[in-house]
């Protein structure tokens, strides 16, 4: 061992210097630091990017969430926060902070196919959050934290799963004229129950998009010759034939239409089927050329198969019936057409024709008008209630005006006509995203 130190000590300078014995590794622990923040930035950037998307995905939902709660019966910006605020709380975002939620509401008059605004019922919610994110390896350089933001607005109607064909039946028996006390229609003071179904009718075709959505208008009892009103004044519409007659009419006009609205809210004058249903109020509206002319009782089987048999099966596109009326359905044999054995059971007859629309891919909305619990022709099984009830495809395309006359757990409790036109609404045009 003395040898080799005094072997060392007789080495010159200059070989001293040249010995780089070690040095790879005094440089690699120079550069240790500069790889590891390289490295921590990449790590927590990454992380940031993530909570950033993960962040955006929860204003999103937020925004639905308002907007679904926006469009639903007597919706208002107050119980749209309040869905915002209870969305966020049950499903808060893992991994970041939220540290500030804010909602607004606007009217969006210029996006096509959205539903009818003003300054008091806005159909658009904004939804602006801020968040942060911790950081691991950069809180070594002080930066403990990113601060992130994400806006997302969503109205409350407008978007739709596929195009729809929708076929209204509407009930225009002599009952209909009767006063309806619980409806409000625009220019029209105590407003019949046919007002509020001509009116109910305009509500949804002032936002069903005219480029995707199609649309008629049947009422029975038909009548004897087809009735095609395309301007003012109205031509005199057929009287009421009885059911089951040759050659009976239904439907208003002859095709479904898609000229119903300009895509901005307001109803279109010159569309044949909002000439047939007119616009309120008529002072500066449209007078509808529809009338409840009735006369022949109330048989809603033969309607429900005509209705089924109008809507044309296309791919991708899916067919609705939504039928408004009181379920009480019992004409005589000589409004029959003496077809004496239609006379019994023509609840069960019209549940059976709804049954096989439904069968048949159409879904098939029921709107119980009053809808009494006694009532129908005789040997029924269904009084006009659970018969209003058994014609919808399911519980939640039944919708009730009668306190008396509900599903229980259905999603569409009691309300006014309008108001249970505007729920249907929402099914039929869903929520959509809008750009910021």
């Amino acid at each position: 061992m003395l040898k080799r130190v005094k072997a060392w000590r007789r080495k010159p300078l200059r070989d001293l210097l040249r010995d780089r014995k070690g040095s790879t590794l005094v440089i690699i622990a120079a550069l240790i630091p500069g790889l590891l923040g390289v490295t921590g930035l990449s790590i927590d950037v990454g992380r940031a990017l993530a909570a950033k998307k993960q962040l955006e995905d929860a204003t999103q939902a937020a925004a639905f969430a308002g907007a679904y709660a926006l469009a639903q019966t007597g919706g208002t910006t107050t119980t749209a926060t309040t869905a915002i605020t209870n969305w966020n709380t049950a499903n808060a975002p893992s991994g970041l902070t939220i540290t500030s939620t804010t909602t607004s509401f606007s009217c969006d008059s210029t996006t096509t196919g959205l539903p009818s605004c003003n300054g008091t019922n806005p159909n658009v919610v904004t939804v602006r959050q801020t968040a942060s994110t911790s950081t691991y390896f950069l809180k070594a350089v002080g930066k403990t934290s990113f601060a992130l933001s994400s806006t997302v607005a969503a109205a409350k109607a407008g978007g739709v799963a596929k195009p729809l064909n929708v076929m209204f039946v509407i009930d225009a028996t002599g009952s209909m004229g009767s006063t309806d006390t619980g409806c409000t229609v625009p220019g029209i003071s105590s407003p019949t129950r046919w007002q509020c179904a001509l009116y109910s009718v305009q509500s949804v075709l002032k936002v069903m998009p005219t480029s995707m959505d199609k649309a008629g208008v049947m009422i029975f009892p038909g009548m004897g010759t087809q009735f095609s009103p395309t301007s003012h004044p109205c031509a005199t519409q057929p009287n009421s034939v009885p059911y089951l007659s040759t050659g009976i009419k239904y439907q208003i006009g002859t095709t479904l239409n898609n000229t119903y609205n300009n895509g901005a809210g307001a109803l279109a004058s010159a569309s044949p089927l909002v000439q047939a249903v007119g616009i309120y109020p008529t002072s500066g509206g449209l007078t509808p050329c529809l009338t409840n002319k009735g006369g022949q009782g109330s048989y809603a089987a033969e309607v429900l198969t005509k209705a089924q048999a109008a809507l044309p099966v296309e791919t991708g596109v899916q067919n609705v019936i939504i039928l408004l009326s009181d379920g009480d359905y019992g004409a005589s044999a000589s409004e029959l057409s003496n077809q004496t054995a239609k006379v019994s059971k023509q609840c069960g007859q019209a549940v059976d024709a709804a049954k096989a629309a439904t069968a048949a891919g159409t879904v098939v909305y029921s709107v119980a008008y009053g809808a009494p619990s006694s009532g129908c022709s005789s040997g029924d099984t269904y009084n006009p209630c659970t018969a209003m009830q058994a014609i919808a495809s399911d519980s939640t395309k039944f919708f009730t005006t009668n306190t008396a006359c509900k599903i229980n757990g259905s999603a569409n409790p009691p309300s006014q006509l309008p108001d249970l036109f505007k729920a249907i609404t929402t099914t039929l045009t869903k929520p959509r995203l809008l750009p910021n």
